[in-house]
């Protein structure tokens, strides 16, 4: 059976979404059975990231639940997958049926075409420390680098940090030493949490952390 890959978004949510696209980002950089340049009409990854950063910017500012602003995080997600959905064509191509190649991307595969072994989850990350930053409104976020992790990502929320509601999706990062949250109210409190994302998915959470912005 022909392996195929899953270009259908719609059943993740926002937070989910911009962690499934981190770890495709993260899974086709520096990726050998994948080498860029790709020719069009695959998008580049950095057409890519351009767009993911355009989506991350709209969905910070539809938090405020203004109805112009969710509907501009829309069009941008719809312009993202679009991306994601035309570069599959191409990935299929190179790979060839070969599913181990098509794991390596980061996107998910339908369920009868899986066969291999899947990557075991990440731990979760130790070490969490929380700095408030040099401009005000800004939080310095750090764990101890997690063997195995291509990324990390970085949860916030305001209120009891044990309803998983309360938590909202702050930021993706490559580092773990180095997640800059910014534009925060300031003399408010928040909680963070940080967990690692590799081709097997995403890992555990860590430990919660609070701090007061300035």
């Amino acid at each position: 059976m022909q392996a195929k890959v899953i270009t259908n978004f719609v059943r993740l949510n926002e937070s989910d979404f911009q962690t499934k696209v981190a770890l495709i980002v993260a899974s086709l950089t520096g990726n050998a059975r994948f080498p860029e340049p790709w020719p069009a009409p695959a998008p580049s990854l950095a057409q890519i990231n351009a767009a993911f950063e355009v989506y991350r910017s709209a969905y910070r500012a539809s938090l405020t639940h203004d109805t112009l602003k969710i509907a501009e995080r829309n069009s941008a997600r719809e312009a993202l997958a679009g991306l994601l959905q035309t570069l599959v064509k191409y990935l299929e191509f190179v790979a060839n049926d070969n599913e181990s190649a098509l794991q390596s991307t980061g996107f998910d595969l339908r369920r009868d075409a899986v066969r291999g072994d899947h990557a075991e989850p990440l731990l979760a990350p130790e070490g969490l420390k929380l700095k408030r930053g040099v401009l005000g409104g800004q939080v310095d976020v750090r764990v101890n680098r997690l063997t195995g992790a291509a990324s990390y990502e970085a949860d916030i929320a305001q209120g009891d940090p044990n309803v998983e509601d309360n938590w909202h999706h702050a930021l993706t990062s490559t580092s773990s030493m180095h997640m800059l949250l910014r534009d925060l109210p300031a003399a408010q409190t928040f909680w963070v949490r940080v967990r690692g994302i590799n081709a097997g998915g995403a890992g555990l959470w860590s430990e919660p952390a609070s701090i007061m912005v300035v």
